[in-house]
C-alpha cells in the first residue's frame, strides 16, 4: 500500500476506527500509529519459526531474511527459534474456507442487483448464466465451484467444518508462540517473484507461495512485509507478524529497519 512504514502509519491513522455498519469492525479507541515510530528496538524479542526456514525455501531468500534479522540484532533485539507446527495445514484449510466464503458472497452477483450484466439476455436464465460466465475470471469461477462443493450437503462436515477446526488450532499455535516473543519474523514467500502469467496454468503452484502468509490470515493477526533484499533483480520480502492490535509495534519495527537500510528505496530490474 505504501513505500514506507511511516506512510502506512499515516494512512492507518486516517482509516482506523469503529464503523457501526461493519460487523467485523472492532469498537476500541484509535491510537496514534505515528507516535511510536522512532521508539528504540532494544529488548525486542523476535521469534523465528523453524517451519518457515525448512525445505522449499529459496537459499537467496533465506540469506536476505537472515541478514535482516542480524540488522535487528544490531539494533538491540534478541532472537530465538520457535515452532508453528501446523504451518503446512494453513494452505488446505484456507483454500476450503476462502472459496466457501467466496461462493456465498458472490452468489448475489447475478446481473440483476449487483455486478456485471450481459448484453441482450434472452431470458432470466440466460441473464444469470452469461452474466456470471462473462463477468467472473477463471480463478473466481474455480473458487466458487470449490466453495459450493465444500458447503454442499454431505460435504460440509467433512471439509468446511474440519477446515474451521484447523483454523482454531493454527490460531492457538500463534497465541502460544507470541506469549514468549514480541513478534515473529520470516520470509514472505518461499520463492522469488515470477513473471506475470508464468504460473497461470498451475494454480496449485501459486497457492503454495502463500504458505507463510495464509496462516496469519486464518489467525486474524496483523502482519506486514518489508523489502529486505533482491534475488535475480527482484525484491525479497521480510514478513513481520505481531500479536492482536500490535499494529503500532509492527510499524515501529518497519520504520526503524527502513531508517537503517535502503532496500525500500531500490527498484527491481525492468
Amino acid at each position: 500500500m505504501t513505500q514506507t512504514a511511516e506512510d502506512a502509519a499515516i494512512i492507518l491513522n486516517t482509516i482506523a476506527g469503529f464503523d457501526p455498519k461493519d460487523s467485523t469492525s472492532m469498537d476500541r479507541p484509535v491510537e496514534d500509529y505515528t507516535a511510536t515510530l522512532t521508539s528504540p528496538l532494544a529488548g525486542l524479542k523476535i521469534g523465528l519459526p523453524k517451519e518457515y526456514f525448512g525445505d522449499g525455501l529459496d537459499d537467496g531468500i533465506r540469506a536476505s531474511v537472515m541478514e535482516a534479522v542480524k540488522q535487528f540484532e544490531s539494533m538491540g533485539a534478541t532472537v530465538k527459534e520457535i515452532s508453528l507446527p501446523r504451518t503446512e495445514l494453513s494452505i488446505p484449510a484456507y483454500y476450503i474456507i476462502a472459496p466457501a466464503e467466496a461462493s456465498t458472497n458472490l452468489s448475489r452477483y447475478d446481473g440483476v442487483r449487483y455486478g456485471y450484466r450481459c448484453e441482450d439476455p434472452q431470458d432470466l436464465a440466460d441473464l444469470y448464466l452469461r452474466s456470471r460466465s462473462e463477468g467472473f475470471g477463471d480463478e473466481v469461477k474455480r473458487r466458487i465451484l470449490v466453495g459450493t462443493y465444500a458447503l454442499s450437503t454431505g460435504y460440509y462436515d467433512a471439509y468446511y467444518r474440519k477446515a474451521q477446526q484447523l483454523r482454531r488450532l493454527i490460531k492457538q499455535d500463534f497465541v502460544a508462540a507470541l506469549a514468549d516473543v514480541d513478534v515473529i519474523m520470516g520470509p514472505t514467500t518461499p520463492s522469488p517473484a515470477w513473471k506475470i502469467g508464468a504460473k497461470k496454468q498451475d494454480p496449485v503452484a501459486m497457492y503454495l507461495e502463500d504458505i507463510y502468509t495464509l496462516s496469519v490470515n486464518l489467525a486474524g493477526l496483523p502482519a506486514m512485509s518489508i523489502p529486505c533484499g533482491f534475488k535475480n533483480g527482484l525484491p525479497v520480502g521480510l514478513q513481520v507478524i505481531g500479536n492482536y492490535f500490535s499494529e503500532a509495534k509492527l510499524l515501529n519495527i518497519g520504520h526503524q529497519y527502513q531508517t537503517a537500510t535502503d532496500w525500500h528505496t531500490k527498484k527491481p530490474n525492468a
